[in-house]
């Protein structure tokens, strides 16, 4: 239990976990490191004492910041040094800012704290960029702007990020350079380590290392690559693998490292964009953070939100393994989504608990002879665990901003002869004419324009083009975006919004932007995948097992009637 004491100035008894951000005293032993973990691996020993010292002196002047996590314990989000420092100088005491923080927040305000700053040593700055990249989704233009470095600079640190922990010491005590870091980098641990040893031993220059590491022997035996080329290349070690039983393919070396990693590379390109194509956004193990995500499936979110909120879910990625020796690894299903992946665990143990209370009470009235206590408690116990809280899902931007186009050029056929809505917008066209931020200068010009050349019919015929024009070509007033335009009209216009809803029909513009996964689940959920294996058993899963152009002519070429369906994101943007 922490010995938390209220300051005066806050007056209040309140719940820590209720109050947005406040004052409190703790005793700083009590306080638990954040379980994101301290991005700062190095301590610099002279600025420690520095630091006691003048706490010592006058005190922690900027408060470190909690959170109560969800252990009910106060947790260090930014401060350690600080409370390390009080620590250190026996203080029982301290002030800090407690605010209430996600798990996403928290971790913000922990890197932003940590790792933009300009004493971060070497080692720290590779963490940095790869925690950034990671809470960016991969966005390094994003990161790059967070940390308040170049993109440059931030692809130098990222290219290191598949040092081993030895060679990261090394640099980070001086003992090789940023270069020797880097092509050390690209080869396997065990290699790194080896290679690593001599460099120290011999005090290699960059160029040195540079000259004999187009000399390492690389495995070819766990390389992922089409190995053909490999057999009669003159730098494999067993040039003739295969004829007259000679060599052994799991024991051939490459001595040409730029042939083996342009190849990698390559291979990696490949294995992510097929990837891509089946379940969406890919990250490469190195610029993914294991802290940074959770595993998610049936089993941790259950069936339904899995499967109806989970998978076209873009929080949802896949991890493309990148390290040396490693290539080609996938790791599916990770959600970076901390917060909202903790509410649905929580929503499913809740429907869990609710739905075992209603069973035992069931059992309890049989075991007496008695009908069940109520409707609701049969009702409970018979009905899946998932339908008792509402779907979590985030759909891809691609799949959102298809849609948006989708009910744009909808709105627009359908208003184009609505004598009412022309009428409408020639009245607003004439009524901002009178205000400055929308030109009425330029209004008038064109009045007086068309009233002293032209006539009455010749005006109305002018106004019905110019209408015609603003409801086909204009992205919207103010050069608003064009959805945000027609989205009043969906929501004003009665059965603007269900017409659009029941003459929705697949084409090749409005679900090419979907994943294989997403495709599959527009399927299940509208019947197709059902009436497809009504007719052939596994005729759905030969469908699905396709390339994504495939599926996509199979879905459009087998007559299904769409009236009763729509796409999930599309009703989103409806009701919103």
């Amino acid at each position: 239990m922490n010995t938390i004491t209220e300051k005066k100035e806050t007056a209040t008894t309140a719940a820590i976990t209720t109050t947005a951000s406040r004052s409190i005293t703790v005793n700083p032993v009590e306080l638990k490191e954040f379980k994101g973990g301290n991005t700062r691996l190095k301590i610099d020993e002279r600025a420690f004492n520095e630091l006691c010292e003048s706490i010592r002196n006058i005190g922690i002047i900027q408060k470190p910041v909690v959170r109560t996590n969800s252990e009910g314990e106060l947790e260090i989000v930014v401060g350690h040094r600080r409370v390390s420092a009080a620590i250190s100088n026996g203080l029982e005491l301290i002030d800090v800012e407690h605010k209430d923080l996600s798990d996403h927040e928290a971790m913000e305000q922990h890197l932003s704290e940590n790792t933009v700053r300009q004493d971060l040593d070497f080692v720290s700055q590779i963490q940095a960029s790869k925690r950034w990249l990671s809470f960016f989704n991969g966005d390094r233009e994003s990161a790059a702007k967070r940390l308040m470095w170049s993109v440059k600079k931030l692809n130098e640190r990222l290219e290191l990020v598949h040092c081993c922990d030895q060679v990261l010491d090394a640099l980070d005590q001086g003992k090789i350079k940023a270069g020797h870091a880097l092509i050390l980098s690209i080869l396997p641990e065990k290699i790194q380590i080896g290679t690593l040893i001599r460099v120290i031993d011999e005090k290699m220059s960059v160029a040195e290392l540079k000259q004999r590491a187009t000399k390492v022997q690389l495995p070819l035996g766990t390389a992922m690559f089409d190995k053909t080329d490999c057999n009669s290349c003159k730098h494999n070690s067993e040039r003739q693998v295969g004829l007259f039983d000679l060599g052994d393919e799991k024991s051939s070396t490459c001595s040409f490292g730029t042939c083996y990693r342009n190849k990698t590379q390559a291979y990696l390109s490949d294995q992510k964009n097929i990837l891509e194509e089946k379940y969406g956004k890919v990250l490469f193990f190195s610029e993914s953070n294991p802290a940074d995500r959770r595993k998610v499936d049936t089993t941790t979110v259950g069936e339904m939100q899995f499967t109806s909120g989970c998978v076209p879910c873009s929080k949802r990625i896949v991890i493309l393994d990148d390290r040396p020796a490693h290539e080609g690894g996938v790791i599916e299903s990770q959600c970076i989504d901390i917060d909202c992946n903790k509410k649905c665990i929580t929503a499913l143990g809740k429907a869990k608990k609710e739905t075992n209370k209603a069973q035992e009470s069931i059992t309890k009235s049989k075991s007496n002879n008695k009908a069940p206590n109520s409707k609701t408690d049969t009702e409970t116990a018979s009905t899946p665990l998932e339908t008792a809280e509402p779907i979590a899902c985030q759909p891809s931007n691609v799949v959102i901003e298809s849609h948006k186009k989708e009910l744009v050029d909808f709105a627009r056929n359908e208003l184009i002869n609505n004598e009412l809505f022309r009428l409408s917008l020639a009245v607003a066209c004439v009524t901002s004419a009178h205000t400055k931020q929308r030109g009425y200068n330029k209004v008038a010009e064109i009045a007086v324009e068309l009233a002293s050349t032209k006539t009455k019919k010749e005006i109305l015929e002018e106004l019905s083009k110019s209408i015609t024009n603003f409801i086909l070509t204009s992205d919207g007033a103010d050069n608003a975006n064009a959805f945000q335009f027609y989205e009043l009209a969906f929501k004003g216009i009665d059965g603007l919004a269900d017409k659009a809803v029941q003459e929705w029909q697949p084409n090749e513009n409005n679900i090419s932007s979907y994943t294989i996964e997403g495709l599959k689940q527009l399927c299940l959920g509208s019947g197709l995948a059902q009436n497809v294996n009504g007719q052939k058993e596994d005729s759905f899963k030969i469908m699905h097992s396709a390339k994504k152009t495939d599926f996509v002519k199979s879905i459009l070429g087998t007559k299904f009637n769409w009236q009763k369906y729509a796409p999930p994101a599309l009703l989103k943007l409806l009701k919103r």
